[in-house]
């Protein structure tokens, strides 16, 4: 685990034992293995020990709750949130989720019986405040972090490949591509190339971080559809445009029946909008986005974005039955190719 985590994780047990008076003993460290927890620790109660699996976080919002519910999934024990800081409407969305969690603020939430705890409301540090963004991480990088993992191989090619594909500036993809390799994502082997590596971990930062900091700024609008099985009845390519989202989810899984309609495109949206009837709602459940790429997606179904953008669509509503379609898509579709080298 690296400094920065284990110095969170640090932080917030001091915090947790203070707050609780409670003995907790960390047992064991993982050092960077892609799935499996950052630590296991132990609280004891009374007579009784409770054991975790401890994932921790820089940061925690609404948007990346979904990420963390996937890990702990697949955690041999029941799993804990450690993370800088958690506010008062994110404590209450963890706990509705029952997902446990501890800051360095001394906030918690444990329902792990016989042990009940939940506080909240507890101000962050001022040295504890969070860290900018590495540039990777924002909008331009973000597009082209998702062009190298939907396109395996394709970070050996020019980087004027990849800043067409990606839809962003050359100087972009120089600058991106440097910061992959000091991060240890990118591997210079001479004559044979490049080679993304650790393409799962990567995966993850960039489902959690892409709600944020990239799908925002790609929002055309938000409209309601008066017939809610509209989009059945419809040749989404007749727009330029493409199925994402629980749409798109539904498709690739014959699993869940969509609420939210989501679409992408690169086109005007007024025909759309004309000939399926959309009215415009900030509530609406539909929603129209640009499509920040610019490559073919090789797909069994053309209509559809490339999976790992459903698959992060669906991590990103937070939602129970979202996050189970995105386990099945992800190991249906993306996990063949996105393994560890």
């Amino acid at each position: 685990m690296k400094y920065k985590l284990t110095k969170i994780l640090d932080k917030a047990l001091g915090a947790f034992q203070k707050a609780t008076g409670l003995n907790v003993d960390i047992h064991n460290y993982v050092y960077d293995e892609v799935g499996y927890p950052d630590a296991f620790l132990r609280i004891a109660y009374g007579d009784v020990e409770l054991d975790f699996a401890v994932e921790v976080k820089l940061g925690i919002t609404r948007a990346t709750i979904g990420v963390v519910a996937q890990e702990f999934f697949h955690f041999p024990e029941k799993g804990l949130l450690v993370t800088r800081y958690v506010n008062p409407r994110i404590a209450e969305l963890l706990k509705e989720m029952d997902i446990p969690f501890i800051d360095t603020a001394g906030n918690a939430y444990i329902n792990q019986p016989p042990l009940y705890i939940f506080i909240i409301g507890n101000k962050l540090a001022k040295e504890l405040r969070p860290e900018q963004i590495q540039r990777a991480f924002r909008p331009a990088g973000l597009q082209v972090l998702y062009v190298l993992l939907c396109n395996p191989g394709i970070e050996d090619e020019p980087l004027r490949e990849i800043a067409k594909a990606a839809d962003v500036a050359l100087g972009t993809v120089n600058w991106v591509m440097k910061e992959l390799e000091r991060m240890g994502y990118i591997v210079e082997m001479g004559r044979r190339g490049r080679k993304l590596v650790r393409k799962d971990n990567l995966l993850k930062r960039w489902v959690t971080v892409y709600p944020e900091q990239l799908r925002p700024k790609q929002l055309k609008g938000r409209f309601r559809a008066i017939n809610y099985d509209w989009w059945k009845d419809i040749n989404i390519k007749d727009f330029g445009a493409y199925w994402g989202g629980e749409v798109a989810a539904a498709f690739l899984t014959k699993y869940l029946r969509p609420e939210i309609v989501t679409i992408y495109t690169k086109e005007p949206i007024g025909k759309l909008i004309i000939k399926n009837k959309l009215k415009k709602d900030p509530d609406g459940n539909v929603e129209i986005l640009n499509r920040f790429w610019n490559f073919k997606i090789n797909t069994f179904n053309s209509d559809l974005v490339h999976p790992i953008l459903v698959y992060a669509d669906l991590i990103a509503t937070g939602d129970n039955r979202n996050l189970e379609t995105a386990g099945m898509i992800y190991d249906t579709e993306i996990a063949r190719f996105i393994g560890e080298d």
